[in-house]
């Protein structure tokens, strides 16, 4: 994880001043640029024998917040290319887990009480030293605790320990799969009625 900090911050850094200085002939090349320059901060991560997803995620958060051509384009190109990426990732999770051997093997009960802990103790003792000096209303604190739903990068990270044989790697792919399913059911379902009773302002955007 420290590799890929490393990698993520001078990553950002380095391309940051490229996307500047360097000029390109079509609007459209680029979100192709910053994709393939993921890729390449990926690459040189792994090689270093780093986490190059965590990687790619820091220099993106760090790009997220300055100023750079197109910022708009390439915003709109990666989020439409993050929403398939979840689609699929969804898509191969059902392919891969058997509900049943889950009953069978008596999962369940214990995964649900690790997603209860995960959603009522551990995410918001976790973001309440990054919380409390911001100025934020206790109902807006409390709305982000409960809107930390769990998707697509669990199941990418599970995935991985599988690839890499790590012991018990298929039961830990179940574990997640559950406390995905539980996230997106229970807490994303509620999200409305969270923001609802915490006070928090929702509006429909897209229409």
């Amino acid at each position: 994880m420290s590799v890929g900090l490393v990698v993520g911050v001078a990553g950002a850094a380095l391309l940051v001043v490229f996307m500047r200085r360097v000029r390109l002939p079509s609007e459209g090349l680029y979100p192709l640029r910053t994709l393939a320059a993921a890729g390449i901060i990926y690459g040189l991560a792994s090689v270093a024998h780093g986490s190059g997803f965590l990687a790619v995620f820091i220099a993106g958060l760090a790009l997220g917040e300055l100023d750079v051509p197109y910022k708009r384009q390439i915003q709109r190109f990666h989020t439409s290319l993050a929403s398939l990426g979840e689609i699929v990732v969804f898509v191969v999770l059902g392919l891969t887990v058997n509900v049943s051997q889950l009953f069978d093997q008596g999962v369940w009960l214990d995964v649900l009480l690790l997603a209860v802990g995960l959603a009522f103790v551990a995410r918001p003792i976790g973001l309440a030293p990054f919380l409390a000096p911001m100025n934020l209303r206790l109902g807006e604190k409390l709305f982000i605790a409960w809107g930390g739903l769990k998707g697509a990068v669990p199941i990418l990270l599970a995935a991985f320990a599988i690839l890499s044989e790590v012991d018990d790697a298929r039961r830990i792919y179940e574990i997640v799969f559950v406390v995905v399913l539980f996230s997106v059911v229970v807490q994303g379902a509620t999200v409305p009625f969270a923001a609802s009773r915490l006070g928090v302002p929702m509006r429909v955007v897209g229409r």
